[in-house]
């Protein structure tokens, strides 16, 4: 297994009014100095869109390009146009740069935020049947697109988005194609979900493509979801950990990949929102996070 960092480590998210963006110079720099061996995207604009610019910025840190976090609007069919020509634009993006995986997830609205932790069982807030077989359809249709340019696509469940319990996992994995659509078993969003990384990781060994490897405050966890706040929030109260520093058992999941022989990326991931989330020390917490794996795995 190869160890990446993502710039969501460093506070780089999409969302807007996420938090203080540090330059991306210096976010490389600390990747490269913590021993990480590649990074993914980061969100639009955050690294260099020129592409000679961009591989000379990896290049004379020795990091390599892994991949991108691209969110679909699969509750909205009447956006299916401009969803596949945005994966498309960053897949090709990823070919042109040596990158392996797209990494595709559901985009999310005030409806899903609302449920973040506590997606009801009976599906009441999920999408419905026509819901489902719009987004196997179009996860599928941009995977394919993505195989041709040489990309594998690996589906990440993420808290507050239309994929994110244990029984939504379930339904995508169960209507997308195999061969096309993998797992991006993120660990820390799996639990966020109320789910349970390695046994996700044992029950889909085959469709695991890509890792994000993440840890969570239990305890704040359950804090957070009973007081009904969003996940922005939960972010902002320090919710995800430095690697073994949170309650999953990281350990065990990467026990179970190795077994099943997963040999691809492990990203390394801290969601934190600069000047918000109390304690985040990127630099800090990046050679912490990148010590575990070491001693997890010797990698």
């Amino acid at each position: 297994m190869k160890v990446a960092a993502a710039p969501i480590s460093w506070g780089a998210c999409e969302i807007p009014g996420w938090g203080e963006l540090l330059p991306y110079e210096r976010v490389l720099d600390e990747m490269a100095a913590s021993g990480y061996a590649g990074t993914e995207l980061g969100p639009p604009g955050f690294l260099p869109g020129d592409r000679r610019t961009l591989r000379a910025a990896l290049d004379t840190r020795r990091l390599s390009l892994v991949g991108a976090f691209h969110p679909v609007p699969l509750h909205d069919p009447d956006r299916r146009r401009e969803a596949t020509s945005a994966a498309l634009a960053t897949a090709r993006l990823l070919a042109e740069l040596g990158a392996t995986v797209l990494v595709l997830a559901a985009d999310g609205d005030q409806r899903r935020d609302a449920v973040a932790g506590r997606v009801p069982a009976d599906g009441s807030a999920s999408l419905d049947d026509d819901g489902w077989q719009y987004a196997w359809t179009l996860v599928d249709r941009i995977a394919r697109n993505a195989a041709e340019l040489g990309l594998e696509t690996a589906f990440h469940p993420h808290a507050a988005s239309y994929v994110e319990a244990p029984h939504e996992i379930e339904r995508l994995l169960g209507g997308t194609d195999p061969r096309l659509v993998g797992l991006c078993l993120d660990t820390g969003h799996v639990g966020y979900g109320g789910g349970d990384p390695a046994a996700l990781a044992r029950a889909h060994a085959t469709r695991v493509r890509h890792v994000h490897l993440k840890d969570l405050r239990r305890a704040l966890h359950a804090n957070v979801v009973a007081r009904g706040s969003g996940f922005r929030d939960a972010v902002g109260k320090g919710v995800f950990a430095p690697l073994g520093d949170g309650d999953l058992d990281l350990r065990g999941t990467l026990d179970v990949l190795r077994g099943a022989g997963y040999d691809g990326w492990l990203v390394v991931e801290q969601d934190v929102r600069l000047g918000i989330t109390p304690g985040a020390a990127p630099l800090h917490h990046a050679h912490q996070s990148r010590t575990f794996v070491r001693d997890a795995i010797g990698a």
